[in-house]
């Protein structure tokens, strides 16, 4: 395990985290309410302010980032509060509880294709350009860029693992066939410790899956802006 030591990289981090964390809950919300849930409205959850999920999960979404940021694992967690039996009559509950957990993992996705967007477009200007006090001024944002990409990558992966509590769960449990529930419900059993082999390990068995997908995002991101600027 390497430690960040250069406060400008921890401080990259714990931002890039927090912005990604609050976008994910904050997709978790909107699909909710927009299904005809009241819950995430009722508590305050229908926006883009990171200090309403620290205030609201200060260990998850707080302290558990901040020391991410020393260590590189570029993770968080918090929970919105959304209740899909109280969505519109006209979606069921199982699809209500798919759509409902795949918002925030798909919102990560979309949000790594747009920092990786910025990124590039970043960085061909720079490289159009010879003045090295404008690549210096611009660095801490390539450089957001980059760990948002990342970042963004990684939350969706670790999310869509199919075990509680993770979104992935919520997807698997809400899509397969009835009759196949005891598959669920063997992963409910084991769940618990599962998740704390995930939580402690899980970094770098994804590591391979995270750069493989940043690798991807931004080869694209280059080959569609270089056609353009």
């Amino acid at each position: 395990m390497t430690y960040q030591t250069d406060p400008q990289n921890v401080i990259t981090n714990f931002f890039a985290i927090i912005i990604s964390l609050t976008v994910h809950e904050y997709a978790h919300a909107l699909v909710a309410h927009k299904m005809g849930d009241p819950t995430p409205a009722r508590y305050g959850r229908l926006n883009l302010n990171p200090f309403t999920i620290i205030k609201a999960h200060p260990f998850g979404a707080l302290i558990v980032p901040l020391l991410g940021s020393f260590i590189g694992y570029l993770i968080g967690c918090a929970a919105t509060p959304v209740n899909p039996h109280l969505v519109d009559r006209k979606y069921s509950l199982r699809q209500a509880e798919r759509w409902i957990a795949l918002a925030g993992p798909l919102s990560n996705v979309f949000f790594a294709i747009f920092s990786s967007l910025i990124m590039t477009a970043l960085g061909l200007y720079l490289s159009s350009q010879g003045d090295p006090s404008l690549r210096e001024n611009l660095e801490p944002l390539l450089h957001l860029s980059y760990t948002l990409v990342t970042t963004n990558i990684f939350l969706a992966i670790f999310n869509m693992i199919p075990i509680p509590p993770f979104d992935g769960f919520a997807v698997l449990s809400s899509s397969i066939p009835k009759a196949m529930s005891q598959v669920t419900s063997i992963l409910e059993q084991y769940g618990n410790m599962a998740f704390i082999f995930i939580f402690c390990f899980g970094g770098e068995l994804l590591i391979p899956l995270v750069y493989g997908g940043t690798t991807f995002i931004n080869n694209i991101s280059y080959m569609l802006l270089s056609l353009f600027l």
